[in-house]
């Protein structure tokens, strides 16, 4: 790996989106899950 890497915008956005989808998908099971059994 001794190749450099720069980051482009377009790797940053598709970076900062599939961090926030990996998020939100988590909070939002995490939220679901909670829900689900606060009404049980």
């Amino acid at each position: 790996m001794s190749e450099e890497h720069k980051m482009t915008a377009e790797d940053k956005l598709a970076l900062t989106i599939t961090l926030a989808i990996i998020f939100f998908g988590v909070f939002g099971l995490g939220l679901l899950g909670i829900i689900i059994n606060l009404s049980s």
